[in-house]
């Protein structure tokens, strides 16, 4: 059976982003999860094994026996933070990186070409190509983010010097606004990376349509981005209810005096787990992306002159026609 192409660019309200959204996971179910599996898995599976590592030095160190040992309670918590931490980081930004790539790069030769015509290799090689894609808006983003951060925490540092409860004031008025931005802010990112791959222009013009797009959508965005962090999040609670398990056991022990060293099973537990809650976040890319390209056709209107310009050609198939 013929599968209907899905029509990208096309204006969505908040059910019908994700009703779309899980019309296309499951139209490309098996496609789409061994894209994830075999390009993007590698790297996610060397992030999780690192975090397994990581968590396994964090709860080797609640023995009572080294809590109780000469060293100080400073340097434990340095040594949570030691060499497997920064190590933990550096894979989890690699594997994000690839899981973005390879979700944008699946969504992008769909568009082009609709369900029937992708293969692994064209998708790996779109990958490939998109890597300076993917890095080059994720420096510019970082770098741009530290220094934000350096001149709120300098403001911040400079306020409570003086006046300890303004800067106290400060400090919960800005939780209070990261609240309020930081969803937006995050699909603002994702959406970038689907321009910058989807366009090949420049970073500074990826953020300003993404920018532009978002304009007097500000709210609608956090609804559908926080609607969404929580589907994705109690859809991962089963993953990791298994680790959070585990771990709780062996913190309990570890208080008890145990002194022996994480088993190889809690590595596995907690590699397997944080394999499938990594991935399971892809949807968050998918529904990103949808909207976006919602958001855009609401505001050019581009997919419906499209549609009026294919009258009198040969229809294609897409499943919103249909309805």
């Amino acid at each position: 059976m013929t599968k209907e192409k899905i029509n990208f660019r096309q204006a969505r309200d908040f059910t019908e982003t994700f009703n779309v959204s899980i019309k296309f996971l499951r139209q490309n179910f098996k496609m789409f999860f061994q894209c994830l599996i075999l390009i993007a898995g590698p790297f996610v599976l060397m992030s999780a094994i690192a975090g397994a590592f990581y968590q396994s030095h964090a709860i080797s160190m609640m023995s009572l026996a080294k809590l109780g040992s000469n060293v100080n309670a400073f340097s434990r918590i340095i040594d949570q933070f030691g060499w497997t931490y920064a190590i933990f980081i550096i894979a989890t930004i690699v594997a994000s990186l690839m899981m973005v790539n390879t979700v944008f790069s699946f969504m992008i030769i769909y568009n082009e070409k609709g369900p029937e015509e992708i293969t692994m290799n064209e998708v790996s090689t779109k990958v490939i190509k998109n890597i300076g894609n993917v890095l080059s808006i994720f420096l510019s983003f970082t770098f741009t983010t530290i220094l934000i951060l350096v001149v709120i925490v300098g403001i911040i540092i400079g306020i409570s010097s003086g006046v300890p409860a303004l800067g106290i004031l400060l400090v919960f008025l800005l939780v209070i606004g990261l609240m309020i931005v930081l969803p937006p802010i995050m699909w603002l990112l994702s959406a970038m990376y689907l321009v910058k791959m989807n366009e090949g222009i420049s970073v500074s013009e990826s953020f300003t349509k993404t920018k532009d797009a978002l304009r007097g959508n500000f709210w609608w965005t956090w609804v559908i981005f926080v609607g969404a962090g929580i589907a994705v999040m109690i859809a991962n609670f089963a993953f990791a209810l298994p680790q959070a398990a585990y771990q709780m056991v062996l913190m309990f022990t570890r208080l008890k005096g145990s002194t022996d060293e994480v088993s190889v099973s809690f590595l596995i537990v907690a590699t397997v787990c944080t394999f499938c809650t990594t991935t399971l976040y892809s949807v968050m890319h998918v529904i990103s992306g949808f909207h976006y390209f919602s958001l855009a056709e609401k505001n050019d209107g581009k997919g419906l002159l499209e549609r009026i310009d294919e009258i009198g050609t040969t229809p294609t198939n897409n499943v919103e026609q249909h309805f």
